[in-house]
């Protein structure tokens, strides 16, 4: 794991043991200190306390993790049903799967054999056993592609989707904006698309010649989807958020937040209002839903009654 920078580090080892917890339903702090890597008891301890405060979107369900301590063994209990999942990047879910295979090979014990060859299993279900293709190797068939003039054939996750699609690509260009994409024209679509590198599960080159399209038309696309990625003007409008000050990291990095000077308080708790701009209102309601009682959404009047009805359905569901 040397090299992995020490945020990302951390972050996988919450992951690991929300996955352990969730996996094996109980376990005891030897065990989950075995498997987690986490080798010091005392230190085990201080992330299971900081772990009850991952309320953030995307690495607990819609709100926070619960844990459920006996003295003996520890629990996790998520307060939603867990079929609304855990949305992890390819990329988080590769780094995952690395951790258990290296501790397959150092282990001995039947019983825990067992334990991490379900694990693996289950993390093979939603990656391909043969392995994800670095972003480099992805980078450079693409650079490849477009200089050939070629499509791609890709195997695409997108955002919040469980079930990867395969999808046929005429490559266009490459943008580099806080994520790395792939521009192109998407045959299953039939429109230009962008497509996170690292939500790419699979890539091969073919032999299809892209199809024509004039050049004009394509650079005007390619300067469209570069100013949606980068939240330029486009026609979509702006939301009004009010945020507690915990959430504003993770909020801000998936939402790209203005702030204002207005806030309020409820309760103990001080709300701040921000503007963001709405691209899409599924996915923007899914990035805020993440954030539960950490967020509030104060307009457009539209989405809010979505949210509304939608944690009314929750809180009704969660009652019986």
């Amino acid at each position: 794991m040397s090299g992995m920078n020490p945020s990302t580090k951390k972050l996988q080892t919450k992951l690991a043991v929300i996955h352990l917890l969730q996996e094996n339903k109980r376990m005891s702090l030897e065990d989950l200190s075995k498997y987690s890597g986490i080798d010091d008891i005392k230190d085990l301890k201080k992330e299971l306390g900081k772990l009850y405060m991952v309320g953030s979107y995307p690495y607990t369900p819609d709100q926070f993790v619960e844990l459920d301590y006996d003295g003996e063994t520890i629990g996790i209990r998520m307060p939603l049903s867990l079929d609304q999942g855990l949305v992890l990047s390819v990329k988080e879910w590769a780094t995952i799967r690395k951790l258990f295979l290296e501790e397959d090979e150092k282990e001995t014990g039947p019983s825990r054999k067992k334990i991490l060859k379900s694990i693996l299993d289950k993390i093979h279900t939603i990656l391909p056993s043969a392995g994800i293709p670095s972003e480099n190797e992805i980078r450079k068939n693409i650079e490849n592609a477009i200089s050939e003039g070629k499509s791609l054939q890709i195997k695409y996750r997108a955002q919040g989707e469980a079930e990867p699609e395969s999808r046929k690509v005429d490559p266009w260009a490459l943008l580099s904006f806080r994520e790395e994409y792939l521009i192109g024209y998407c045959h299953s679509r039939k429109a230009p698309r962008t497509f996170r590198l690292d939500s790419i599960l699979q890539l091969n080159p073919t032999q299809e010649n892209v199809a024509e399209i004039p050049d004009a038309e394509r650079k005007n696309a390619i300067s469209k989807l570069k100013e949606f990625v980068q939240g330029g003007e486009g026609d979509s409008n702006f939301a009004e958020i009010y945020h507690t000050s915990e959430v504003y990291f993770n909020l801000h990095s998936r939402l790209h937040l203005e702030r204002t000077t207005t806030k309020k308080q409820i309760g103990d708790t001080t709300y701040y209002l921000s503007k963001a701009r709405i691209r899409n209102q599924d996915w923007f309601l899914s990035v805020l839903k993440g954030f539960g009682p950490n967020v509030i959404l104060h307009n457009p009047p539209g989405l809010k009654e979505r949210m509304t009805a939608y944690w009314e359905t929750i809180s009704s569901g969660s009652s019986n």
